[in-house]
């Protein structure tokens, strides 16, 4: 089972670097293509030290919403700074939202 469980990281985490991949080439040139990138990157660093993929990938939470639960998961014990947290929520709004 431990190996299905690899093959099932490798693959989500694949498919999310591919989707911001995607994302960020359909927009403009701007800091906010640089914050997807950097925010895709501190989801799987931050996030995944607790939850895999899957749970962020098969969400979809407004703006709103995603604050709280990073607030949340800030308040449990995830180690994101004050500057990181607004590029993941901004990140998860613009990818997983509503």
């Amino acid at each position: 089972m431990k190996p299905r469980r690899f093959v099932l990281m490798v693959i989500l985490t694949a498919a999310i670097i591919f989707l911001s991949a995607c994302s960020s080439q359909a927009s403009t040139a701007s800091p906010g293509a640089t914050s997807s990138v950097d925010g895709a990157t501190l989801v799987q660093e931050r996030c995944t030290k607790c939850h895999p993929l899957t749970r962020v990938v098969n969400s979809r939470y407004s703006a709103a919403q995603w604050k709280t639960i990073v607030d949340t998961m800030i308040s449990k014990g995830a180690q994101v700074s004050s500057e990181e947290e607004p590029v993941i929520v901004d990140y998860l709004a613009a990818n997983y939202g509503k």
